[in-house]
């Protein structure tokens, strides 16, 4: 509890106490007087408010503002005594910062990838400087050619013991007949140093 000093005899007391205290923290006098004087100049508070506005704050809150709906709304929070403070609804960022539109993972440049076979549990596993999806579609085009209307004998399966195709990939359906698992290729690293994405 805080008492209020109201006598000049006291008032004059307590004045003196204020002084000893702050010249023992290093105040220097000057800065007292003009702090005195400061107090002694500063216009009094008009007393005279009305109830309501002694009556303590519930709180605040923080409403977007929209013509016409905020005014209504914060009038209906003063009568409960809720301060309210109003933000734009549509700032000058919102307006010009998007966030980035997300890229298309085959769109991915500079990878090692991985491609199933549907056949065998054997993979390949390639790197390409360029686009994921632009690397798979020409191992595609590669293998369309082999499958293309061929029948897969004995004597077709010898011969291609001896083929030298464009990848792996086209040399193991070119030698087994099998069937790669294209929808299941995926990107297993990025790098973008090519001798790296080699060697991995």
């Amino acid at each position: 509890m805080h008492n209020i000093v109201t006598e000049d005899e006291d008032k004059k007391e307590e004045e003196e106490r204020i002084r000893r205290a702050l010249a023992n923290c290093g105040y220097p006098k000057w800065t007292i007087e003009k702090v005195k004087q400061q107090m002694q100049n500063k216009p009094k508070k008009d007393t005279k408010t009305k109830k309501s506005d002694n009556d303590p704050s519930k709180g605040m809150v923080v409403i977007p503002y929209i013509e016409g709906l905020s005014e209504k709304l914060q009038r209906i929070f003063w009568k409960h005594r809720i301060a309210t403070a109003m933000k734009p609804h549509n700032t000058l960022k919102s307006l010009l910062v998007h966030p980035k539109d997300r890229r298309d993972p085959n769109e991915t440049c500079e990878v090692v990838y991985r491609v199933d076979c549907k056949g065998c549990d054997k993979m390949y596993v390639g790197e390409t400087g360029r686009a994921f999806a632009t690397r798979l579609k020409e191992h595609q085009k590669d293998a369309e050619k082999i499958t293309g209307n061929r029948n897969f004998t004995r004597a077709k399966r010898k011969e291609s013991l001896t083929e030298q195709n464009k990848s792996a990939i086209t040399d193991h359906i070119s030698q087994e007949n099998h069937v790669i698992n294209w929808e299941g290729a995926k990107i297993i690293d990025k790098d973008s140093n090519q001798h790296t994405r080699k060697i991995r």
